[in-house]
């Protein structure tokens, strides 16, 4: 069980670096910090769940987290 996690941690890893970098290549660096946030939520929540803890229903966190990113880009 800790082999597939860390396999999973280090893809993880290794996928968000490279779609990262890319973006900031690009000059995209609010979509790049988005795209971080999100997947670093993701991993850890990922590598809970392959733990097989039980992860508590996550909706109204996440809602207050991610609604002033969403707000932020509508606004432009």
């Amino acid at each position: 069980m800790i082999t597939q996690i860390i396999v999973f941690v280090c893809s993880i890893l290794i996928w968000s670096f490279i779609r990262i970098r890319s973006m900031l290549g690009r000059q995209k660096n609010r979509e790049a910090a988005v795209f971080g946030s999100i997947l670093g939520v993701s991993a850890i929540a990922g590598s809970l769940l392959l733990a097989r803890v039980n992860i508590p229903s996550m909706i109204v966190p996440f809602k207050m987290m991610f609604e002033p990113f969403g707000k932020m880009l509508l606004m432009q």
